[in-house]
């Protein structure tokens, strides 16, 4: 079953968070522009079809998912996606994400470097995850299993994927520290220090 089953659902969690969000199927045209300009921007590192059919993508207040994707694994990343289309706000001065992606690309794709030291490309998606870690604590997600997503994303972001952003073991170092605060900051608020 597709998530666009329960389109409605899954876009009124996402607007919870950024209420400019809207979910569609990743598709068509533009879509596959996208797809052509990320590999492109990767060198490769990501193809076309990877890029259509295994990846999330916001881009201002659209966030892409592919069509056979289920409710739940959607649901998986919405909060993840949400967070880059509040980024994208903040770099329109806070009005509205559209204005922000002209700022919030070039931050993305080029600065300092478009690799190796695209510090702020790894900060984007490191912050992401970290609002992704959060809300998985929060609805009952365990230490263990926050800590396997933070790993297995830290190696994705490290890649070719997303353009080798910084190397692959700072990267997966800096998601583990990240990890570990999000778990203590929820065991400090959670009654009795229990993960609920």
């Amino acid at each position: 079953m597709s998530w666009t089953d329960d389109h409605a659902r899954l876009e009124a969690i996402a607007r919870a968070i950024e209420p400019s969000v809207r979910l569609v199927p990743k598709e068509g045209r533009f879509w596959r522009a996208v797809g052509v300009l990320a590999a492109g921007a990767t060198l490769g590192g990501i193809g076309l079809r990877t890029f259509l059919e295994d990846y999330a993508t916001a881009i201002g207040p659209l966030q892409g998912y592919p069509r056979h994707w289920s409710a739940a694994h959607v649901e998986s990343l919405l909060v993840h996606e949400a967070r880059h289309t509040r980024q994208a706000r903040w770099c329109g001065l806070g009005l509205h994400p559209w204005l922000g992606v002209p700022v919030f690309a070039a931050l993305y794709l080029a600065l300092p470097f478009p690799s190796g030291a695209a510090l702020l490309r790894f900060w984007f998606e490191l912050d992401a995850d970290r609002a992704a870690w959060r809300h998985a604590l929060a609805c009952g997600a365990t230490p263990e299993q926050v800590r396997a997503r933070a790993a297995a994303f830290a190696a994705r972001v490290c890649s070719g994927h997303y353009g080798w952003p910084i190397p692959r073991r700072m990267g997966v170092t800096w998601f583990a520290r990240a990890a570990e605060r999000a778990i203590a900051a929820h065991a400090a608020c959670a009654p009795s220090g229990r993960f609920v």
